[in-house]
């Protein structure tokens, strides 16, 4: 943008918006790290006439997708682990839509990704 190749003050602004939203972006994506993946499901069995319920974690490994079964008493932490996790990752797209939006006003060569989180 030619007002922020021209006005050395609002580039500067500019800049320190870029480099904070980077180092935003790299405390929340540690952040991410460190929360469980995948998603809760519930499955229901049939059993004598009764009918069981348990919430099962499935994850990608690899190649390979993994069920972890979750026990009831771990249910409540681990929902609430998983809405932390999707919250983060929602800021995660705000600022990386920021960060490049930053890197047009100040004319930087793109970066290419390795993969998402």
């Amino acid at each position: 943008m030619k007002v922020a190749e021209k006005d050395a003050a609002i580039h500067g602004l500019l800049e320190e918006e870029y480099r904070r939203c980077r180092e935003v972006l790299s405390v929340l994506v540690e952040k991410c790290a460190q929360y469980p993946k995948g998603s809760l499901n519930v499955r229901k069995k049939g059993y004598k006439g009764k009918e069981y319920i348990y919430h099962y974690l499935v994850a990608r490994d690899g190649g390979r997708v993994v069920n972890r079964h979750v026990p009831e008493a771990e249910l409540p932490g681990l929902k609430q682990q998983l809405e932390q996790r999707d919250k983060h990752l929602k800021e995660i797209q705000v600022y990386r839509k920021r960060i490049d939006y930053l890197e047009k006003l100040l004319l930087m060569p793109r970066r290419r990704r390795a993969a998402k989180t």
